[in-house]
This record gives C-alpha cells, structure tokens and sequence, in this order.
C-alpha cells in the first residue's frame, strides 16, 4: 500500500505554523532529519510515528494516509451522505460516531457529519443536534486546509454556521449573515431574520435589495439564453428564443412602476428589437416590423420623458428601500441611441448564420424612424 507519509509530515507541519526546525526541536531530532523525512529519502521509526501523530492531533491512519484508509473514508462519507438522503438519522449518526471517532481531525469527515446534523436538527427540531452541528461545522472552519473539493467554499460552511444560529441566537446570526453578505448575496435571507425578528423597516430595506438584485440578474440571464438558443439558427430554437423574450418582457411589464415611463421601459426597447430579429430570421416579416415599431416608439416616449436615466430604483414597482441605487448604461443615456450602439456592435452572443437577417432589422428601424410624424 502507497504510503504518503512524506507529503503528510511536511502538510500538517505548515498548518501547526511549524518551520522544519520548530518540528525538529518539537521531537528531538536534526533538521536533518525532517528535511529526509518530507523529501521522502527516510522513514520515522515507529515511535517518532506517534510522537508526530500526537503532536499533530491526528490518528495514525491519518498521518500514514494508507490509500485503503483513504478508501475507508470515502466509504464512510458515502454512506452517511445516503443515509442522511434517505432521512435515515439514527443509522446515520451511528456511522457519523464511528467516523468521528476514527477520524476526528479529518475535513472531509467532519463535513459530512457536520450536514447531518444540520439537516436532522431541521427534521427533528432539536437544540443539541443544532449545537451538534455548529461545533462541526467550526471544526470544519479548522481543518479547512485540507479540502480538495473546489465546490466546497469557506463561505459554504460559514452560511451554514449562520443559519444554524438562526434558531438560537438570532441577533448572532444576524451578525453573522452581515459579516458574509458579499455584494449582497445574503440579502434575501437577512430579509427573513429580519421579518422573523419582527423588524420590518430594515427586512424591506434587505429584501427590496434583494429583489431588485434578482430582478436584474433574470433579465440578463433570460436575453443571454435567447441568443445563445437561437445562435443555432434553427427554426424551433428561434421559436423558443422569442418565448424566452416573451416571459422576459411580462417580467419588465410586471415590475415597471404604473403609469410611469422608467429604466425597465428602456430595458423592453432591447428585448423587443432582438425579438424582431428572430422573426427576421424565420421572415416572419411582419411579426418582425410590429416589434422594430413598438420598440422605436416605446425608445421615443422614454427618450421624452424626463427621468434620471441611470437610476434604477425609482422604475422598480416593489423597490421599498431609502436607498437609491443607479445602474451604469454603456449603450448610452438614450434608448434610441442605445438601440442603435446594439446594432453596431452587431449584437453579440450569435453567429453568422443570424447576423445576416439582422440587417433587415436595421432596415427597417432605419425605414420607422424616418417616417416617424
């Protein structure tokens, strides 16, 4: 069995904040001898073994790193994961005990249990499975160094922690949440405390934020999906292309501001104009010219009225924030103007194959604004 003890010694040496010389000074030994030890040219005996074991607070198994070992673990992992799925927590936390106890110092080990009693503290609504977890889950914070798994953040575990306390300590969590709220992606949750804590001033200020976070990113998402399902120019793909404009359009709709012209009307003049090119595509001509118009006029009435252009909290209809939030526009202040950049750019995110209808496109909103009364 492949030993990876040389690696082992040199990895948990640098997490202990160790130099080869402190460790060498630690069990009575030359630098020397560790330098042979992590280059792999000399073994420990048997009781430098436990002495290292020790005095890095891990099992033997752990410091040799026996691929059978490592096998072992992923069995375990695998096992109480299942198990944890299955809603089975009694079985389950009896192999998470068994886990534990041989391998205590172990990230991925600890990860796993510390789900479990995340999950079961929910299914059972117990106060100890909870303390169980964030004790876990903090152990996990520890050994972080260890993770290989590039899908397991430190911000995952910390989010965790925090909605653990949620249950017990609100005002922690509350912290907690605010503490980890990267540009803020803890808005809606920090909203919920907030309602939970009948604070109701502050979880609309949270939410409207979060809201208006989310309004934005399905607008994108939405145009950014009809260009790339188009962009295989076929005709059911297109068909769908324009659906996806369609619920992105009752979207704007559903969110403007009544009887009010605001950014989301600007935002309908862009959606309409890459609708009409998918009719331009399947020489749904007609189709095609009914939105180039509606977009034209709609960019007209926007351009007339007078708004700050780039300010974006004041179009949304359940924005319920004090704070005003702008948007940066680089198509230009005007819809009409901004339009017209799109089709310099030739709109990107298609091929070839589309971008040549779209010089009708441009025809034909050429053709509108010349005739416009």
């Amino acid at each position: 069995m492949q030993l990876k003890l040389a690696e082992n010694i040199k990895r948990y040496r640098k997490e202990m904040g160790l130099t080869q010389d402190g460790l060498a000074e630690a069990l009575g030994v030359t630098i020397g001898a560790v330098s042979k030890w992590e280059n792999g040219n000399n073994v420990p005996d048997i009781t430098t073994l436990m002495e290292l074991a020790n005095l890095y607070n891990i099992s033997m198994d752990e410091l040799l790193s026996y691929d059978k070992s490592s096998k072992n673990i992923d069995k375990m992992v695998e096992t109480i994961e299942n198990l944890c799925d299955e809603h089975k927590f009694d079985e389950a936390v009896l192999e998470a005990n068994s886990a534990l106890t041989r391998y205590p110092h172990t990230f991925k080990v600890l990860l796993a249990c510390a789900k479990l009693y995340y999950y079961k503290s929910y299914a059972d609504m117990n106060a100890k499975d909870c303390d169980t977890a964030i004790d876990l889950m903090n152990r996990c914070l520890e050994y972080f160094s260890q993770n290989t798994d590039p899908e397991v953040k430190e911000f995952t575990i910390r989010l965790y922690i925090a909605e653990l306390y949620m249950k017990k300590d609100p005002d922690k969590a509350l912290a907690e949440l605010k503490n980890i709220n990267y540009n803020g992606c803890n808005d809606a949750i920090i909203g919920q405390l907030l309602l939970d804590m009948n604070n109701r001033e502050e979880c609309l200020e949270y939410s409207s934020m979060a809201l208006l976070r989310n309004f934005g990113v399905q607008y994108q998402l939405m145009t950014n999906m009809s260009l790339a399902v188009a962009s295989s120019g076929k005709a059911k793909d297109l068909r769908m292309a324009v659906d996806l404009l369609d619920a992105s359009i009752v979207i704007l709709d559903t969110y403007a501001v009544p009887d009010s012209i605001g950014y989301t009307h600007k935002l309908k003049t862009i959606s309409l104009i890459i609708k009409a090119w998918w009719f331009a595509c399947l020489k749904e001509y007609d189709a095609m010219e009914e939105c180039v118009r509606d977009s034209y006029n709609l960019a007209v009435t926007y351009d007339k009225t007078p708004h700050k252009s780039s300010e974006l909290s004041t179009s949304i209809r359940f924005y319920l924030c004090k704070h005003k939030t702008s948007v940066y526009d680089s198509l230009g202040a005007t819809a009409v103007s901004g339009i017209e950049a799109l089709f310099s750019q030739k709109i990107d995110g298609s091929n070839k194959i589309n971008h040549k209808h779209l010089g009708k496109v441009i025809e034909c909103w050429n053709r509108v604004k010349k005739n416009e009364p």
